[in-house]
């Protein structure tokens, strides 16, 4: 019982983390368009991207608080990511120490490798109809 609490106080903590540093940029990216765009044009990306990329994060965070679709929800996690992979080494490339790439990343695989053991894992598929079945590998 100690084991799942503290799998659950983990999870929870990794993933409220993720979720934080994800409406950090949301925010930031709605509030202060002009001075993000000065970083992402310093850091080599094209200032159109900076919207989607805020409505994106935010659909991945929506998501992955629900739970609901098992493919979504692993789609989610590879996006966010992929897109900390993608803002560290623009950070990096700009001389910066983005820490909060670090910090997301290990929040970013706590999260994702925890999530089915303590919320289970999702029944549904969003691009199937109708429950998930389970496999038979014996043959």
């Amino acid at each position: 019982m100690a084991g799942n609490r503290v799998e659950a106080v983990t999870y929870w903590v990794a993933t409220l983390v993720m979720f934080a540093i994800m409406l950090l940029a949301i925010i930031g990216y709605q509030a202060n368009y002009a001075g993000f765009s000065k970083f992402f044009i310093a850091f080599g990306y094209p200032t159109y991207i900076i919207y989607p990329l805020a409505y994106l994060k935010l659909t991945a965070l929506v998501v992955i608080a629900t739970n609901y679709y098992r493919n979504l929800k692993d789609i989610a996690y590879g996006a966010y990511f992929i897109n900390m992979g993608f803002a560290t080494a623009a950070h990096l490339g700009a001389g910066d120490t983005p820490v909060h790439a670090y910090v997301g990343f290990v929040a970013i695989i706590t999260s994702y490798v925890l999530s089915n053991r303590v919320r289970g894992e999702p029944g549904r598929d969003a691009f199937l109809l109708g429950p998930r079945q389970p496999r038979d590998w014996t043959g």
